[in-house]
Protein backbone atom coordinates (compact mmCIF):
# COMPACT_ATOMS: atom_id res chain seq x y z
CA UNK A 1 0.00 0.00 0.00
CA UNK A 2 1.25 3.40 -0.37
CA UNK A 3 -0.40 7.15 0.17
CA UNK A 4 -2.58 8.56 -2.55
CA UNK A 5 -3.31 12.36 -3.23
CA UNK A 6 -7.09 12.95 -4.20
CA UNK A 7 -7.75 16.11 -5.48
CA UNK A 8 -11.40 16.76 -6.47
CA UNK A 9 -12.64 20.34 -7.96
CA UNK A 10 -15.47 21.60 -7.53
CA UNK A 11 -16.86 25.53 -9.13
CA UNK A 12 -19.59 27.40 -7.37
CA UNK A 13 -21.26 30.66 -8.06
CA UNK A 14 -19.36 33.42 -5.60
CA UNK A 15 -22.96 33.55 -3.83
CA UNK A 16 -22.40 30.07 -2.76
CA UNK A 17 -18.62 29.71 -1.83
CA UNK A 18 -19.78 30.37 1.65
CA UNK A 19 -21.83 27.55 1.95
CA UNK A 20 -19.71 25.15 0.33
CA UNK A 21 -17.00 26.01 2.26
CA UNK A 22 -19.40 25.04 5.56
CA UNK A 23 -19.89 21.86 3.74
CA UNK A 24 -16.17 21.12 3.09
CA UNK A 25 -15.42 21.50 6.83
CA UNK A 26 -17.67 19.48 7.71
CA UNK A 27 -16.28 16.75 5.59
CA UNK A 28 -13.04 17.53 6.73
CA UNK A 29 -14.15 16.63 10.28
CA UNK A 30 -15.84 13.58 9.74
CA UNK A 31 -13.10 12.31 7.73
CA UNK A 32 -11.10 13.52 11.29
CA UNK A 33 -12.92 10.35 11.97
CA UNK A 34 -11.93 7.43 9.02
CA UNK A 35 -9.14 5.19 9.14
CA UNK A 36 -5.98 5.93 6.89
CA UNK A 37 -6.96 9.90 6.48
CA UNK A 38 -3.75 11.91 6.68
CA UNK A 39 -4.38 15.81 5.50
CA UNK A 40 -6.68 17.89 3.60
CA UNK A 41 -6.68 21.52 2.40
CA UNK A 42 -8.72 23.47 0.34
CA UNK A 43 -7.10 25.67 -2.62
CA UNK A 44 -9.20 28.95 -4.55
CA UNK A 45 -9.18 29.86 -7.81
CA UNK A 46 -11.00 32.84 -9.28
CA UNK A 47 -14.06 34.93 -8.05
CA UNK A 48 -16.93 34.05 -9.71
CA UNK A 49 -17.43 31.34 -10.48
CA UNK A 50 -15.06 30.23 -7.79
CA UNK A 51 -12.77 27.14 -8.72
CA UNK A 52 -12.31 25.03 -5.20
CA UNK A 53 -9.61 22.39 -5.30
CA UNK A 54 -9.43 19.87 -2.32
CA UNK A 55 -6.39 18.12 -2.19
CA UNK A 56 -6.89 15.27 0.91
CA UNK A 57 -3.76 12.40 1.62
CA UNK A 58 -5.11 8.91 2.19
CA UNK A 59 -2.74 6.19 3.65
CA UNK A 60 -3.93 4.09 0.71
CA UNK A 61 -6.37 3.58 -1.95
CA UNK A 62 -8.56 1.42 -0.46
CA UNK A 63 -8.93 3.96 2.69
CA UNK A 64 -9.75 6.82 0.35
CA UNK A 65 -12.69 3.94 -1.41
CA UNK A 66 -14.15 3.49 1.60
CA UNK A 67 -14.30 6.82 2.94
CA UNK A 68 -15.80 7.78 -0.66
CA UNK A 69 -18.68 5.43 -0.28
CA UNK A 70 -19.04 6.73 3.80
CA UNK A 71 -22.68 7.28 4.78
CA UNK A 72 -21.78 10.42 6.10
CA UNK A 73 -19.60 11.70 3.11
CA UNK A 74 -22.74 10.66 0.91
CA UNK A 75 -25.03 13.15 2.72
CA UNK A 76 -22.33 16.00 2.74
CA UNK A 77 -21.93 15.23 -1.03
CA UNK A 78 -25.82 15.38 -1.63
CA UNK A 79 -26.06 18.77 0.39
CA UNK A 80 -23.24 20.10 -2.01
CA UNK A 81 -24.29 18.72 -5.09
CA UNK A 82 -27.44 21.91 -6.09
CA UNK A 83 -24.54 24.39 -5.06
CA UNK A 84 -22.01 23.16 -8.00
CA UNK A 85 -22.09 24.80 -11.62
CA UNK A 86 -20.60 21.46 -12.91
CA UNK A 87 -19.90 17.97 -11.74
CA UNK A 88 -17.06 17.24 -9.19
CA UNK A 89 -13.66 16.33 -10.54
CA UNK A 90 -11.79 13.79 -8.64
CA UNK A 91 -8.77 12.51 -9.58
CA UNK A 92 -6.10 10.21 -7.38
CA UNK A 93 -2.54 10.12 -7.43
CA UNK A 94 -0.30 7.34 -5.64
CA UNK A 95 2.75 8.78 -4.07
CA UNK A 96 5.78 8.09 -5.62
CA UNK A 97 8.69 6.10 -3.93
CA UNK A 98 11.85 8.13 -3.62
Amino acid sequence: MSMVKVLQERVVRRDDCERLLECLLDLRVEALTQSGYVTGESLFKGTDPVTVLVLATWMSEEHWEAWKTAEARIEIVDIIAPLLLQDTTTAVYRMALD
